[in-house]
């Protein structure tokens, strides 16, 4: 499910629609309710420090037990990031103090779950692991002072080992019959979302596919030995052979004989479907287009 809230995009996911509609059904309103309160004061801390930075927002994908920003910035930098990440926990913790303070005032029973649910978005936020606050702030600061690459292996790692330290800690409170689904929930999502960022092409491979297209649409390439490869191989992995020849023609290997591919359309093809590609879907995409 998808609206608008502005220039920002809403995407509601099928697993949050789901356990809202449990929640609502089985008459957990009161957790339903401090969960929202507590994510909405969150993002709305992320969503403050990008406005302050001049930073639009794509796009908010809610999840069953948080939701995920995506900033629409071309030239975000690693300082931006590290800023609009840390806004998040902080004001999830600013807000618990400000109700700590007010608690005299108010019913015990009802802002003790609130605090309680503030102080734990703040906390978990801070683990080291993809796409939580603490992953995208580990992710900035290692990839001032590494390659991307190896940022992400990193990442990946620390995601891995807040993975199973989660799971560890649910598994040690259902043994004592403290119930705690969301740090069952928690790990796969972490896990697929570093996997994903890994798979992701870095900035520096997608600048120099992009860089390389303008070169030959401007005639700077020139034509040399004709490179073979077989069809299982990636659209990176052609490019790869290319930069060193610096050839403009690619011969794929199939069963049924070979295809040729020139250096435009495999670098066309890698700014639309993405390096990890492999060549015979590219060849499939141009045969279907003729």
């Amino acid at each position: 499910m998808r609206f608008s809230v502005g220039r920002t995009e809403i995407r509601v996911t099928m697993p949050a629609v789901l356990v809202l509609a449990f929640c609502i059904t089985a008459g957990e309103t009161k957790p339903l309710l401090l969960a929202l309160v507590s994510l909405v004061v969150h993002e709305a801390a992320h969503a403050v420090a990008a406005r302050n930075l001049k930073l639009p927002i794509a796009c908010l994908t809610l999840y069953p037990f948080g939701a995920v920003m995506r900033l629409d910035a071309l030239f975000l930098s690693g300082r931006d990031e590290r800023i609009v990440a840390a806004a998040g926990p902080l004001g999830s913790l600013a807000f618990a103090a400000v109700l700590t303070l007010f608690r005299p005032l108010l019913s015990e029973d009802r802002i003790d779950p609130l605090i309680a649910a503030n102080l734990a978005i703040a906390i978990l936020n801070l683990f080291p692991a993809y796409p939580l606050d603490g992953g995208r702030i580990a992710r900035s600061a290692l990839q001032s002072v590494l390659r991307e690459r190896t940022a992400k292996g990193l990442l990946l790692s620390f995601t891995a080992a807040v993975s199973v330290g989660l799971t560890a800690a649910g598994i040690y409170l259902a043994v004592r019959g403290i119930p705690a689904w969301a740090l069952f929930a928690i790990p796969p999502f972490v896990l697929f979302s570093a996997l994903w960022e890994w798979k992701t092409p870095d900035a520096g491979t997608v600048s120099r596919v992009m860089e390389r297209r303008e070169a030959i649409r401007f005639g700077e390439a020139r034509k040399a030995q004709i490179v073979v490869i077989g069809e299982d191989a990636s659209i990176r992995d052609a490019l790869a052979s290319f930069s060193g020849a610096r050839c403009t023609i690619l011969r794929v290997v199939r069963s049924s004989g070979f295809v040729e591919l020139t250096e435009f359309e495999l670098v066309d093809a890698a700014a639309k479907l993405g390096v990890h590609t492999p060549l015979k879907t590219v060849i499939l995409r141009l045969t279907d287009g003729k």
